[in-house]
């Protein structure tokens, strides 16, 4: 083992052994080869400088220890571990997606397979298509189990091990039952791969159906609420440039809601406005990860672009409004 891998790993030990756990288990879905320790543990470094960066640079300017950078050091960490770990995620639920893709037509073709009169294993052996992707592989890597050290039956009872889908899992417990009750397999398999094909239209259909919903949550996160934050902060604004210019003499006037004192400003509201923003477009795109995926996870893939998005949408919204009453 490499020096700076031994460096690696000795940093991941910083992070709860549950967490460990859990991302190398993420690791084996993922296909990954590499130890998740030192992705881990390269994860913690990068956090750690930035969290040093981020204290020592204001210190040095200001010469003066302010709490809201060592806050704002805090949740560039938080967020380093949680994009470390969501790509990881995001790896696994992609390589789901593929194997399920491709499960009905390699089901299909094993089936044939067996019609064919050609055993169990060399059915599944020559169903190994390059199409197929992950799936290829790990049905290369049960067949290769299957002819050295292992039984063919658990061979292919690990592959649910490598691949976190529940569709494969049946599938293979399906298959190695009706090889051990010697009943029809192949119309068994033909049977489940028909079943696995419907569900995945029906899924498909579902997304569909609800795609209307999911625009008007998007209209509303990326354009709605950025232009009325923007409108709600030029009308204070306006409030407070009045009351500055008539004190309260506007009271009896049929305007005593100008009379009162304003606590909030501008400045402040604008800040509140990125933090409404900030909030509401994680949600929704957790909102859309559970329509389209029945996953809120799934959704954090598109939080970086949304955010973005509605906070660009909410400058130039104020700046346009700004320049529309300014020009009145």
């Amino acid at each position: 083992m490499k020096t700076k891998d031994r460096i690696m790993i000795s940093f991941a030990k910083i992070l709860p052994s549950a967490y460990r756990k859990n991302l190398s288990q993420l690791f084996v879905y993922a296909g990954k080869r590499t130890n998740p320790e030192v992705w881990v543990g390269s994860s913690v470094v990068i956090s750690l400088i930035l969290f040093i960066v981020l204290v020592v640079t204001p210190y040095f300017l200001t010469r003066t220890f302010d709490i809201k950078y060592i806050l704002i050091a805090f949740g560039v960490v938080i967020t380093v571990q949680m994009m470390a770990y969501l790509m990881v995620y995001f790896r696994v639920e992609d390589r789901t997606k593929k194997v399920e893709e491709a499960l009905p037509d390699a089901l299909q073709l094993i089936s044939a397979n067996l019609r064919a009169g050609m055993t169990p294993f060399e059915a599944l052996k020559l169903s190994a298509r390059d199409e197929f992707g992950p799936l290829k592989e790990e049905i290369e890597f049960a067949t290769a189990k299957a002819f050295g050290t292992e039984s063919f039956t658990k061979a292919l009872l690990n592959m649910s091990k490598h691949i976190k889908s529940e569709m494969l899992e049946r599938a293979m417990k399906l298959f190695t039952t009706a090889m051990r009750s010697g009943g029809h397999t192949a119309q068994l398999l033909e049977e489940l791969s028909k079943d696995i094909a419907e569900t995945r239209t029906l899924k498909k259909e579902l997304v569909t159906n609800t795609k209307t919903y999911s625009m008007f949550i998007m209209f509303t996160i990326v354009i709605g609420t950025p232009l009325l934050l923007a409108i709600a902060i030029h009308f204070l604004k306006m409030v407070t440039a009045i009351q500055a210019k008539t004190g309260r003499s506007t009271v009896g006037f049929g305007l005593d809601f100008l009379a009162g004192q304003i606590t909030i400003s501008p400045e402040f509201l604008t800040k509140l406005s990125m933090v409404i923003l900030f909030i509401t477009s994680l949600l929704a795109c957790m909102l859309m990860g559970v329509i389209s995926e029945g996953k809120a996870k799934h959704g954090l893939r598109f939080a970086p672009f949304v955010i973005g998005a509605s906070i660009i949408v909410f400058f130039i919204a104020r700046q346009m409004i700004g320049s529309i009453i300014g020009g009145l």
